[in-house]
């Protein structure tokens, strides 16, 4: 059957139909040609709870029944309840909340959020980020393919974009030194830094502590706020309900201004939500973003039913076992072609190159073809394992060791 949607994805030949039931949701997936494969992709993170949860499909089936949409010019008590949920359970002060329908839609909020509040024209972001694919979210990202010929980085020759919100300036991972230069050249008008406290695109960094308390003692000194995407990250990805907290801790003095969430938080159902510290979100007044879908009843609904489920199964606690099981996996029964395992949580880099070797692509393929496992690949070189939280050391033994027997076929 030919495919009419645009030509935007490199596809990978597989169509997938259903999920194989199991009362805590599945692990697995199977294609248009009856196969099954463990759901290491998990739609990029965006089924925690593994596929067709059965409290999960209840609870969005009472709210079908109830309200399934409303406009943002109204209320309603999912908005409301969820509102408060993410502000008791994610590190923003006096958090104030708006609800979006992804990811990009939660960046552009924060972009919008940081100028519109600070009257400065900066946004710091860093090496290898990945924000999203809207012009705004765009110029955060650190792909240059992903920008070009969309807008344009401080000290870039790409085409200036007419519509950019703010101008970037982008700065090493990890480095310190070099954010207290970029302040000390542009503080007057740099109106946030975003950082991701992991990053995942670029194949699973976790950011350090003391990277990200120095990034938030950057902003306090020079009057910038400090913004955390947790797209990826959030939701109990990393063992924790946000990143920020299992990185750093709970100590309300090093919150960050702004944290935003999508992809996990809806248990499968898109949303997106940027949080704000009360005071900065009055910025923010009538007319100054909107959105359709975001915040209506079935994906608010959604969300409550995935915090629910996490914290009833004990999901944080499994997720966080799942790096730790893997690395003692890779201790135990080493591949030599492995440089390293990483990561934080269930949010997990698989290295099997050196920065400039392209070789994962065809290992992830090897996987997906010969033993029925899909992962996703990041810079060409590290397989990524987004499983769903419950996931544990049966799932974790069942890759690494499809994963030594890709490696072999590959020398």
């Amino acid at each position: 059957m030919q495919d009419l949607r645009w030509p935007t994805y490199a596809l990978r030949g597989v169509t997938l139909e259903r999920a194989e039931p199991h009362e805590r949701g599945g692990l697995r997936v199977i294609d248009s040609e009856g196969r099954s494969y463990l759901d290491a992709v998990n739609g990029v993170g965006c089924a925690p709870l593994g596929h067709a949860h059965p409290r999960w499909i209840a609870a969005m089936h009472a709210q079908m029944q109830r309200l399934s949409a409303a406009a943002n010019s109204f209320t309603s008590g999912p908005q409301q309840a969820l509102a408060r949920r993410l502000a008791e359970r994610f590190p923003v002060r006096d958090a104030r909340v708006f609800l979006g329908s992804s990811g990009t839609e939660a960046t552009e909020a924060a972009i919008k959020l940081a100028v519109r509040a600070t009257g400065r024209s900066i946004i710091v972001a860093f090496e290898r980020a990945f924000h999203g694919r809207s012009l705004g979210a765009l110029s955060l990202t650190a792909n240059t393919a992903y920008r070009h010929p969309y807008v344009r980085c401080i000290g870039e020759s790409e085409p200036a974009d007419p519509f950019a919100v703010a101008q970037v300036l982008r700065l090493p991972w990890g480095d310190l030194a070099a954010a207290r230069a970029a302040f000390a050249a542009h503080g007057p008008r740099i109106a946030g830094v975003f950082v991701e406290p992991v990053q995942g695109e670029a194949g699973v960094f976790p950011a350090t502590r003391e990277f990200l308390v120095g990034l938030h003692g950057l902003c306090r000194e020079h009057g910038a706020l400090l913004g955390a995407d947790e797209i990826q990250c959030g939701s109990g990805r990393v063992g924790a309900w946000s990143a920020w907290s299992r990185i750093v801790g709970d100590d309300p003095a090093l919150y960050p201004d702004i944290l935003w969430l999508a992809k996990a938080l809806g248990g499968g159902m898109p949303i997106g939500v940027c949080l704000a510290a009360g005071e900065l979100a009055k910025a923010m007044g009538k007319g100054t973003h909107g959105t359709t879908f975001g915040g209506n009843p079935l994906a608010c609904a959604a969300a409550l039913a995935t915090f629910d489920i996490i914290e009833s199964e004990g999901l944080l606690a499994a997720a966080a076992a799942q790096l730790p099981t893997l690395q003692a996996l890779a201790v135990a029964q080493p591949h030599a072609r492995v440089h390293e395992v990483r990561g934080l949580g269930a949010m997990i880099g698989v290295q099997v190159g050196r920065p400039g070797e392209q070789i994962g692509n065809a290992i992830g393929d090897r996987l997906m073809h010969d033993h029925g496992i899909l992962a996703t690949v990041c810079s060409g070189h590290t397989i990524r394992l987004l499983l769903p939280y419950r996931a544990g050391e049966p799932e974790l033994r069942e890759f690494w060791r499809a994963l030594g027997r890709a490696l072999e076929v590959s020398a």
